[in-house]
């Protein structure tokens, strides 16, 4: 259910900002994901599956805040990524 609801917000980004296709980096912390042998496999597969049109890199964090750490991963991937276009 979390890999769907993930693939949802990516595809409506997509779709929102008319692409093709979109190259996406997601922020991951949790102790599921961290620490269940099969979840992250599992997770990246399923979103990758129902985002067909999208290039998704996934990041773990390794602080505490998960919210506050895809934000950061999301933020900086965007500006790293505008600085290279330039």
């Amino acid at each position: 259910m979390c890999a769907a609801g993930l693939a949802g917000v990516i595809n409506l980004m997509r779709e929102r900002r008319s692409e093709e296709a979109l190259k996406i980096t997601v922020g991951i912390d949790g102790s599921v994901y961290k620490l269940h042998p099969c979840f992250r496999d599992r997770f990246h597969k399923i979103v990758r599956d129902l985002s067909p049109h999208c290039e998704i890199t996934f990041i773990q964090s390794e602080e505490g805040s998960g919210r506050g750490a895809a934000l950061i991963s999301a933020v900086a991937c965007k500006m790293a990524a505008s600085i290279l276009t330039q």
